[in-house]
């Protein structure tokens, strides 16, 4: 590999970079300046529209889902232009002194302002249910005060179209109940009539509420279908630029697994190599003059192959980790046996000089949507940090499992040091380390390691310790 210096040094005109950088951004900036200008004075001259367009917005903050705001705008246009048509028929109550009509049109005018108030606070549900059964009731109670002259139970048909305008249409539970309501009280209106016909207004007010409620009704319809066609269209607006920005982000996300790939190719070679170098020139140099190096320099030169052999662990670790994921071969079937017994097979050595086991408690699953070496990973991982961190004489190390609807539940159990619970929200990032290298060797990157390759699967992973009484890991694998 050859290692050497180049010239990256360049002049740059400076008339080329005045034109290339200084004009674009002052005409883009007042591009700007100019549109939020144009936006306040707009604002400014327009109070009404502005607080037109917050009162229409209110409750959506709470919806996530953007198909799903367009039925609680549609709720609050429906509420405002029935509170603008019950203040004409507030006027028209002052006017001619009905006061008992009065009170049910007050009634109405207050019925929309609690469905914009509780839009306002995001009980939409409760703010449409609201609306259907406050406005169907006094729908009827006006109907039946003013008179039969006036037609005003045929405001129920716009109630019926209602629930299709501010419920999706799978909630067809809610669509049905507005149905529902409006008719059974269009029944109820026949029978209750006649006990209301010494309240009833004159013939000609109710031949002009008959008109004025006709034009109320047709602009109501025209108004809230006008709103459904136009949020339907913008939903489906919004739905493709999302799309578009999810399509730049997968090839946004695609370039960054490219520049790790890339990453990682370069901590595996280029990284690697001269770590390499100077573990091989310290040994011979070791090998050659070591018989005539003071005892200061001997140690400075073990002090340099440690760093070295420390450096070359935590490449290898930290490519371990980049690399979880990417290049994988299709998931088979792997025997979580096999993978702990391969693992006790290796450990044999230092299981035997430390008196200690590992045992499974009951034979382990076959997993069918996994891959073996990262499966061995976190057993690896688990079982000898189970056998590093522990002092006693003899220790043990446990694998358990349950299974449940959707996951398989892991647990590595060990006698050992224990763990502090001021750590569980540490220990699992990169190089976190609780102890001192001189007191237990190690790279600090194994549960992170762990942790990944878990959430790989869709999984979580924690622990359960005591200080002093052993250690709990428990993960889960999802089991499709």
């Amino acid at each position: 590999m050859f290692y050497g210096t180049r010239d990256t040094t360049c002049t740059l005109n400076p008339e080329f970079m005045a034109n290339a950088y200084e004009t674009p951004v002052e005409i883009d900036l007042a591009d700007k300046s100019a549109e939020y200008t144009e936006k306040v004075k707009a604002n400014e001259l327009n109070p009404i529209v502005s607080v037109y367009e917050s009162l229409l917005s209110l409750g959506t903050n709470s919806i996530l889902e953007k198909t799903q705001k367009k039925y609680i705008r549609i709720c609050n246009f429906i509420a405002i232009n029935t509170f603008a048509a019950s203040l004409v028929y507030l006027i028209l109550a002052i006017l001619w002194e009905k006061w008992y009509w009065f009170n049910s049109i007050l009634a109405l005018t207050i019925t929309c302002v609690c469905v914009l108030f509780l839009n306002g606070f995001n009980k939409t549900s409760m703010s449409r249910l609201t609306y259907m059964l406050g406005i169907n009731a006094l729908v009827l109670l006006n109907a039946l005060f003013i008179g039969p002259e006036a037609k005003g139970e045929s405001f129920f048909i716009i109630a019926i179209i209602i629930p299709f305008l501010i419920y999706d249409i799978k909630e067809i539970g809610f669509i049905a109940s507005g149905i529902i309501i409006p008719l059974v009280f269009i029944f109820a209106y026949a029978f209750v009539t006649p006990f209301f016909t010494a309240y009833n207004l004159g013939h000609e007010q109710q031949i002009l509420l008959y008109r004025i409620g006709i034009v109320i009704q047709v602009l109501l319809s025209l108004g809230a279908v006008y709103q459904f066609v136009y949020y339907s269209k913008k939903a489906e607006n919004d739905l493709d630029t999302s799309n578009q920005q999810m399509s730049l982000q997968t090839n946004e996300l695609k370039r960054s697994n490219s520049d790790l790939e890339q990453f990682a190719y370069i901590i595996s070679h280029d990284l690697k190599a001269p770590v390499r170098n100077i573990s091989s020139f310290m040994n011979l140099l070791v090998n050659k003059h070591g018989a005539g190096l003071n005892p200061e320099a001997r140690e400075f030169v073990e002090y340099s192959r440690s760093g070295a052999k420390r450096m070359e662990r935590l490449i290898d670790d930290v490519l371990a980790y980049c690399r979880i994921g990417t290049n994988l071969s299709k998931p088979t079937p792997v025997n979580l046996n096999d993978v702990v017994n391969t693992i006790r097979f290796e450990l044999h050595d230092k299981l035997t000089a430390a008196h200690g086991t590992v045992a499974i408690n009951k034979e382990l699953p076959v997993i069918s949507n996994v891959h073996s070496s990262l499966m061995y990973h976190v057993f690896q991982n688990l079982i000898t940090n189970g056998l590093k961190f522990n002092k006693t004489d003899a220790p043990e190390i446990t694998v358990s499992w349950t299974n449940s609807l959707n996951y398989y539940t892991f647990s590595v159990r060990d006698n050992g040091i224990g763990i502090s619970k001021e750590y569980s929200a540490t220990i699992f990032q990169m190089f976190k380390r609780l102890h001192n290298e001189s007191e237990y060797d190690g790279t600090g990157i194994g549960l992170a390691i762990c942790k990944k390759i878990v959430e790989y699967y869709h999984g979580e992973i924690w622990f359960e310790s005591e200080a002093g009484k052993g250690t709990t890991f428990h993960f889960t694998i999802r089991k499709f």
